[in-house]
C-alpha cells in the first residue's frame, strides 16, 4: 500500500467508472430491445400512440379471462411526469378490451353471477373508439374479487353475448 488514501480513490473511481459504463450498455440494449418490438404491436401503436396489442402482459395478470382471441390495451403512469414529490413507486393504469373465445364466454357465464349496469366504460383515448357501440355491460363482484384477491383496484365490464371483457385496473399484480 504505497499511496494508501490515493490508491483507495483511484480505486473508487475505477469501480465507478465501471459501473456507470455498464449502466451506458444496458441502457441500449434495453433500448435495441424495445426498438425491435412486434410489428403487430408497432401497427397499433402506429393507429393511435400507446395501443398495444401483444397478449402477454395481459394474460399475466389476468389469467382468469382464460385463452382469449385478442386484445387491444394501454399502460400508464398515473400522476403525471411533472412529480415535485420524493421518487418512489409509481403505480400504473392497464386499461384493455378483450375478445373472449366461445368457451370462456360460456365459463364465465356459468361460474359468476353477473348483473347488467349502467355503467360505461371508462377507458383512457384510443381505446374508446374501440369499444362496441350497443354492449349490454354486466358487471360481477365475484369474478372481481377472484381476480384481484382485493389486493388491488379494477373494473371488469363484461358483454357475454359478444365475448366481450372491458378491464381497467391500477397496479394489476403479475400471477404464477
Amino acid at each position: 500500500m504505497a499511496d494508501g488514501p490515493a490508491s483507495l480513490a483511484a480505486a473508487a473511481a475505477a469501480v465507478v467508472t465501471l459501473m456507470l459504463s455498464g449502466c451506458a450498455e444496458q441502457a441500449q440494449s434495453v433500448h435495441t430491445a424495445r426498438s425491435e418490438a412486434p410489428r403487430a404491436t408497432a401497427a397499433a401503436a402506429s393507429a393511435s400512440p400507446g395501443l398495444r396489442q401483444d397478449e402477454e402482459p395481459v394474460r399475466a395478470r389476468f389469467p382468469e379471462f382464460g385463452d382469449f382471441s385478442s386484445t387491444l390495451w394501454k399502460g400508464e403512469a398515473l400522476g403525471g411526469t411533472d412529480r415535485t414529490s420524493v421518487p418512489g413507486p409509481t403505480d400504473v393504469r392497464m386499461s384493455g378490451i378483450v375478445r373472449l373465445t366461445d368457451a370462456d364466454a360460456a365459463r364465465l357465464r356459468k361460474d359468476y353471477a353477473w348483473q347488467d349496469t349502467s355503467r360505461q366504460p371508462e377507458l383512457p383515448g384510443g381505446l374508446r373508439a374501440q369499444v362496441p357501440a350497443g354492449a349490454r355491460w354486466q358487471t360481477s363482484a365475484d369474478f372481481t374479487r377472484a381476480v384481484t384477491g382485493d389486493r388491488y383496484t379494477a373494473t371488469f365490464l363484461a358483454d357475454l353475448e359478444r365475448k366481450v371483457l372491458i378491464f381497467d385496473a391500477v397496479n394489476p399484480e403479475r400471477k404464477g
